[in-house]
């Protein structure tokens, strides 16, 4: 006796996309395990041929007739392969045989878990040719709408990405850091946000020139990016300025991320070919827990305070925002 699954746990391990063109197809439409076990029936076939016993649970070779059984079983190795049409003589409850022209293929996706075959079929075979017409445009639908999610899902990456530095870019960093603003507004969580600026970059490019300064662009970010944690959002702010907001960061954390990633731009030479620099970056930083900001265009404005405190003790260092800072303007 063949136990089937219960329908509402299959129900959820089904693959939708094939299990619908079956159940929406109007001629007869099976899908059967390697063991000819049937999985599926449409209601046309089990009307025709099993309409006392469910078909679902049967076996396939049960309901064709001798001949009909040797010619699918020599199929059985070619079945997963690739689309296969045969003739196939079906045994109805009255005694008769019906022949109907099939085409199987196996299905991409597994359904009920395990690898399927499907079939179908119908009775006259001149309406053969334009079935597989048809599901040759269903699958060719599919491929076509697969290239598409992964077009877009390109797109929307290289919208939220500087290309210089492969980092994400501005209009990305706000509509991010607006969520994550909203969620410690919500719930309470430090956040901490620090801006960092290339020191004496105007140097590197009239110096060394525009590609080498490129270069030095591409190299603090990537040095910046391994410093990170998954959770940061670090982006290219505009020129040689970089912003980091850190979530459920603390002030204290974030002044030790920042020493981090400080040391890290400054760790080195930037080569390339023959040319030879040193860098290093400013960095202020504030944090919610520092005040209680209106907005997050004001934490911004802080860490941008904190910035210009850091370029005008020395640059490279790390500054964190108070109270009596001096905004940038003044």
């Amino acid at each position: 006796m063949v136990v089937m699954p219960d329908p509402q746990t299959t129900e959820s391990m089904q693959a939708p996309s094939s299990l619908e063109f079956f159940k929406n197809c109007p001629d007869y439409a099976i899908i059967f395990d390697t063991q000819w076990r049937i999985l599926y029936a449409s209601p046309s076939f089990e009307a025709r041929f099993c309409p006392e016993t469910k078909a679902e649970g049967s076996s396939l070779l049960d309901i064709l007739d001798e001949v009909s059984v040797i010619r699918i079983r020599d199929l059985q190795d070619f079945l997963l392969q690739g689309s296969r049409h045969t003739e196939l003589h079906h045994l109805t409850p009255d005694g008769k045989i019906t022949t109907l022209n099939y085409t199987f293929f196996p299905l991409s996706e597994k359904i009920f878990g395990q690898q399927v075959i499907g079939g179908i079929a119908r009775e006259r075979s001149a309406d053969l040719a334009s079935l597989l017409e048809i599901i040759n445009l269903n699958l060719e639908l599919e491929r076509k709408q697969k290239e598409l999610s992964d077009a877009n899902a390109r797109l929307e990456q290289l919208a939220a990405t500087d290309q210089m530095t492969g980092l994400y870019n501005r209009y990305y960093f706000f509509q991010v850091a607006q969520h994550i603003w909203e969620e410690y507004r919500r719930y309470k969580k430090p956040a901490t946000l620090m801006m960092l600026d290339l020191d004496n970059f105007k140097e590197v490019n009239d110096t060394f020139g525009h590609l080498l300064g490129d270069y030095v662009l591409k190299e603090t970010a990537a040095r910046l990016k391994s410093r990170t944690r998954r959770v940061d959002i670090l982006a290219r702010y505009g020129g040689e300025e970089f912003v980091l907001l850190a979530p459920n960061t603390d002030t204290e954390t974030g002044l030790v991320l920042a020493e981090r990633l400080r040391t890290a731009v400054s760790d080195g030479a930037y080569v390339q070919g023959r040319h030879r620099t040193l860098a290093s970056v400013s960095i202020g930083v504030s944090s919610t827990e520092l005040q209680d900001f209106p907005s997050f265009q004001d934490l911004l404005e802080s860490s941008d305070q904190a910035l210009y405190s850091a370029k005008r003790s020395g640059k490279n260092c790390v500054y964190e925002y108070s109270r009596g800072m001096i905004p940038r303007s003044s």
